[in-house]
């Protein structure tokens, strides 16, 4: 249940689920801070920033409240009005607790003391290459990670298809 609500929780849901047209992208834009330099990642490369969102979210709720920071520079990259929305929906649904929340409000994070988390990187570039959450690419694929998310969601529908037909 917490998978669909971090997805439907993202500023880039309605990005997904639309044509991805010339006014779905300029709606999308809209939602980057423009004062923030990370908002680049946001803006060129939104499959990117959606698999990172959706990736730190999980370590978080994992227990790698370390993440926190991450999500933190994530929602950054966002207009204020967008980030409280985020942060407003993670209390809501329980995504997060107050503290955490309070600690991305504030930009003042507690010392966690977490054992490091050798395969969190590994797994954030599982996500990027291989699509597990999805994401609907209907524009062009100007990246490899772009290209290998967008062959790997075919390839998954596909299966889905066939099995699904066999009944």
């Amino acid at each position: 249940m917490k998978t669909f609500l971090i997805a439907k929780i993202s500023p880039l849901y309605d990005y997904w689920e639309s044509d991805q047209n010339v006014e779905d992208e300029l709606k999308r834009l809209q939602k980057a801070n423009k004062d923030n330099p990370m908002s680049v990642l946001f803006e060129k490369e939104p499959y990117k920033w959606e698999n990172l969102y959706q990736s730190i979210v999980r370590e978080i709720i994992r227990g790698d409240y370390d993440s926190l920071k991450g999500l933190n520079i994530i929602l950054n990259t966002l207009v204020d009005a967008e980030k409280n929305r985020i942060l407003q929906a993670f209390v809501i649904n329980d995504v997060l607790n107050k503290r955490q929340i309070d600690e991305l409000i504030h930009n003042k994070f507690a010392k966690y003391e977490t054992k490091r988390k050798p395969f969190r990187f590994l797994r954030i570039l599982y996500a990027i290459f291989l699509n597990p959450y999805q994401l609907k690419i209907r524009g062009p694929k100007n990246h490899i990670y772009e290209k290998t998310g967008f062959i790997m969601l075919y390839i998954r529908n596909a299966i889905v298809f066939k099995n699904n037909s066999s009944l």
